[in-house]
Parts: C-alpha cells; structure tokens; sequence
C-alpha cells in the first residue's frame, strides 16, 4: 500500500488520496449531513490556511480576520460574504499566479486527514470545529 505526504500540511495518506480529494469527500458528505453542512465556511477556510501556496498574503490576511471572527464572535456568514465581496470585487486578485506557487511544508496538530478519519463521515462537523480550533491556536 503506498503512503503519500501533503507537501503543504504534512497530512499522511495510506490510500492513493491528496488533501484535495479528501476535501471533495467531505464536502460531498455535507449533502447527507445538516451539521457539516452548517461547518462548510470552516471546512473550506481551515483547508485553505493548511495550503495556501495559491492565494495572495492579502487574501490570507482578509480571510483569516473573518475566520477568526467566526470562531471567536459568530460572525454571521452572510457578513463575511459581504467583506470578501468587497474586499476583493474588480481588480483585485485572490490567487497568485501559477508560477509564483511553491508549496512550503508546515506540519500541524490536526489536519483534513484527520477530519476525514479514514472515510468515517460520522462525527465529522465535531472534527471539523475541532481542527478549525487548533488552526486558531497554532496560527
């Protein structure tokens, strides 16, 4: 069975998956469950933190006020739409360009690997407030 690293998170796969595959799993198991459903903001924005090689430090910055809002003050999530929407309407990139990309290993306490726990779709919105957390401490 081969094992295959994240270069960006250091999550451990045994399977032939990327953090990108398991992100696809997990928010395909949203349409079965209401309550990871409602986590959709943190699944994406906690995803993002752990590989963000593509996006701009600007980006980053915008995200990460919102993010940290969310979790501290329950930022209404239509608020943060609004704020991303205008913070980054027009001109203003998001992504940088693709020869600017150079993934950077930074290994964490909890990954999407361990949101997704093998395939194990049950308890998976406790997980993922659970690595959203320790994405705000380790930050």
């Amino acid at each position: 069975m081969a094992i295959s690293q994240c270069p960006e998170c250091g999550a451990i796969y045994s399977q032939e998956l990327s953090c990108w595959d398991v992100l696809g799993l997990i928010i395909a198991w949203e349409y079965a469950d209401a309550d990871l459903l409602r986590e959709h903001f943190l699944t994406v924005a906690s995803y993002n933190f752990q590989h963000p090689t593509q996006f701009t430090d600007t980006a980053l910055v915008s995200l990460w006020s919102a993010y940290t809002e969310y979790l501290d003050n329950q930022l209404a999530l239509a608020e943060i739409r609004r704020r991303v929407g205008q913070a980054h309407q027009g001109a203003t990139r998001v992504l940088k360009p693709a020869a600017e990309r150079s993934p950077s290993l930074r290994r964490w306490t909890m990954t999407i690997a361990d949101v997704y726990d093998g395939g194990q779709a049950e308890g998976a919105a406790e997980r993922v407030r659970a690595w959203a957390r320790s994405i705000r401490d380790e930050r």
